[in-house]
């Protein structure tokens, strides 16, 4: 697709979308509704159309582009221009004028393989609604200057509330807690949808089977809402990572609540400080950690006999593991009388473990 030469058939910019769930493989692809019903139904390439075959869940990772966006610009390139363009309609200027926003679109439109098709899609989108827009006006041209002035405001205005509704659920994205960091919450921004979403349906049967297809006019809303139904019919959830909140794929081979390695370690050190500091307050975590230290440093005695080291270990680990469940079932808020029994359990243990030490340790000095 060649973004500069577009020819605005109609001010429709459709988006659609198929799925190949058991290959793991889905198509995307963006043009005028003319084309991509020919795409879908009868297999017909054009060179007006854009179409990626990417895997499953690629759309996830490209709305997580776009919510991180702000830091290079990308967002605010296309706000400046849909305003610049807006501009040229509201003035009546020609093309000439506009050349530099377009320009700038074009080169932000990425033709590769790994291109962001829905930031090609918004591309193609401005640049498909200002064409017609600007292409119609320049059909009703008017003798008196008022009346030329009043039509270009029009325009204008149609052209600024389509982009202005399209950009719309990219501009306010909520952040993460005490971050600048953005992310989509589909639930919430599909629900706040001021219009309803129209999505036509294809049935083909190309290649010997039955493929269905999916095409929104003028909306990513409309195609999100069926891609989030689709992946949660095929056992996959889209979600949120828990920690920085970047859109994440869980099915039943991939269950993480967390996007990375990364956010999970976070996780780990955050839930490591909490429980530390809450054990730490604890007068039965208290009593726990003075009979592990207490017993453990009996070892010391033994270090100089791995066998007999490790008789003490077998004991030691057995009443451990019991101190730890009967832990688990107490806290602070327990019984005096629960507590009391447990520290009174912990010191019987804690001396039997003591003396067993003493008796293996004379064993040590027999040698």
């Amino acid at each position: 697709m060649n973004i500069k030469n577009i020819i605005a058939e109609d001010k429709t910019a459709s988006i659609g979308i198929s799925f190949d769930v058991p290959n793991e493989k889905e198509i995307i692809a963006i043009g005028s509704p003319v084309r991509l019903k020919a795409f879908f139904t009868l297999g017909i390439e054009s060179p007006e159309i854009e179409v990626r075959t990417r895997k499953l869940g690629s759309l996830v990772d490209e709305m997580n582009d776009l919510a991180q966006s702000e830091e290079d610009g990308k967002m605010k390139t296309l706000a400046d221009c849909a305003n610049g363009l807006c501009g040229i309609i509201s003035e009546g200027q020609g093309n000439k004028s506009a050349e530099e926003y377009i320009n700038a679109l074009a080169k932000l439109y990425d033709s590769s393989s790994k291109g962001n098709m829905l930031l090609n899609f918004m591309i193609f989108f401005i640049l498909t609604n200002y064409q017609y827009n600007h292409k119609t006006l320049s059909s009703e041209w008017h003798v008196f200057m008022s009346s030329m002035k009043k039509s270009a405001a029009r325009f204008a205005e149609q052209f600024n509330t389509c982009v202005s509704d399209m950009l719309l659920p990219f501009r306010n994205l909520p952040t993460v807690p005490e971050s600048n960091v953005r992310y989509w919450n589909i639930p919430e921004q599909i629900n706040a949808s001021p219009t309803d979403l129209t999505v036509h349906i294809y049935y083909t049967h190309l290649n010997g089977t039955w493929q269905t297809a999916y095409v929104a006019d003028d909306s990513f809303l409309a195609v999100l809402r069926i891609y989030v139904d689709m992946l949660k019919q095929a056992n996959r959830i889209v979600s949120n990572c828990t920690i920085c909140g970047k859109l994440i794929i869980k099915d039943k081979t991939n269950n993480s609540d967390f996007c990375s390695q990364e956010c999970r370690n976070v996780h780990k050190r955050e839930w490591t400080k909490e429980n530390r500091i809450k054990n730490a307050e604890s007068d039965v975590q208290c009593l726990y950690t003075q009979f592990y230290n207490n017993t453990n440093n009996q070892k010391r005695k033994l270090k100089k006999c791995p066998e007999l080291l490790e008789q003490y270990n077998v004991r030691f680990n057995e009443l451990k593991e019991k101190a730890l469940i009967m832990k688990r079932g107490l806290s602070d808020d327990s019984p005096t009388s629960e507590i009391m029994a447990y520290s009174v359990q912990l010191l019987d243990w804690e001396t039997e473990l003591r003396g067993l030490a003493d008796k293996l340790h004379e064993k040590i000095n027999m040698i």
